[in-house]
């Protein structure tokens, strides 16, 4: 079963939604980004369909037609900031893949601003301390890619040590202090590199991460969902080297997203492989559910 749930995990971005009418909606399928506000205690779940805005239990969508796109690889950089790939909408005129996409509108509208038409970034991380430094994974050619500009200039990264294809990475992040410190889940186990994607070497085979984020920018906190001889979600104060339990952990399903609240370390938000969304303001001492199987509870 793990097995299955780890190769789902790892294919999975495609999804599905629908609502009732353009603004509040009753259901969706499959969650690509979650994030949240730093503006607010709301959140963002980026969808098939466009984004959606959750605050004190109304879910709306967010902007016109046109701009809700299938945001893949869906990330809040700063408080002016979204940053997303992806597909276009139906009813837009922009061509299939959007290539990397900024919003500073919070989500009401999206421009493309590089790789137009070239990638499509199921993954986008940025790095804590230093923004303008990116990391992407292309879904559709399976490449990794750099920036060192916040998103509007990419290079292609060779890559040489992981026995998967790149695509199948499940969750990325690098080190705050050392952006060319990267560490990967995949279904191999735990990987890092030391010298900016190029290559890597295997930390540790015994588990893997299905979902991994950076808490801050001065610090190696780091939160994580594990799979294999450690189970669950797990804290490390150490850049993931040692892990403590925050005694988290779902049957036949794993996490795929963590957001950290920006303005109160105490809140987490975690998005399920299948669907759910749970959330924590006291730091995993007790959860709520906050949507089952892609169905929002208010």
């Amino acid at each position: 079963m793990k097995k299955m749930i780890l190769g789902s995990v790892a294919s999975l971005f495609i999804l599905s939604a629908c609502s009732t009418n353009q603004d509040e909606i009753e259901s969706f399928t499959h969650i690509h980004g979650l994030e949240y506000s730093h503006e607010d205690h709301s959140f963002y779940v980026a969808t098939h369909m466009g984004l959606l805005n959750v605050n004190e239990g109304e879910w709306l969508h967010i902007g016109k037609a046109e701009h809700q796109h299938d945001l893949m690889g869906y990330t809040i950089v700063d408080e002016n900031t979204m940053m997303s790939s992806g597909h276009p909408s139906p009813q837009s005129d922009l061509v299939d893949p959007l290539g990397v996409m900024i919003s500073e509108d919070n989500g009401e509208t999206w421009e493309p601003i590089a790789l137009y038409e070239e990638v499509d970034f199921h993954l986008l991380h940025f790095n804590k301390r230093n923004p303008d430094i990116m990391y992407g994974i292309d879904a559709y050619n399976s490449n990794l890619y750099h920036s060192e500009n916040r998103g509007y200039d990419w290079e292609m990264i060779e890559v040489e040590g992981l026995p998967v294809p790149v695509a199948s990475i499940m969750s990325l992040t690098s080190h705050p202090h050392d952006p060319n410190y990267l560490i990967a889940g995949t279904e191999n186990g735990l990987f890092a590199s030391y010298n900016g994607g190029q290559e890597w070497e295997l930390v540790n085979g015994t588990y893997t991460m299905t979902a991994i984020t950076t808490l801050d920018a001065d610090s190696e906190k780091v939160v994580a969902y594990l799979i294999g001889e450690q189970e669950g979600l797990f804290y490390s104060e150490d850049f993931g080297n040692t892990w403590e339990s925050l005694n988290f952990q779902l049957e036949d399903d794993a996490i795929m997203l963590i957001s950290g609240h920006p303005l109160d370390e105490s809140s987490l938000i975690v998005a399920s492989h299948q669907q759910n969304i749970y959330e924590t303001k006291n730091f995993g001492e007790s959860w709520e559910t906050l949507a089952e199987e892609g169905r929002p509870l208010r």
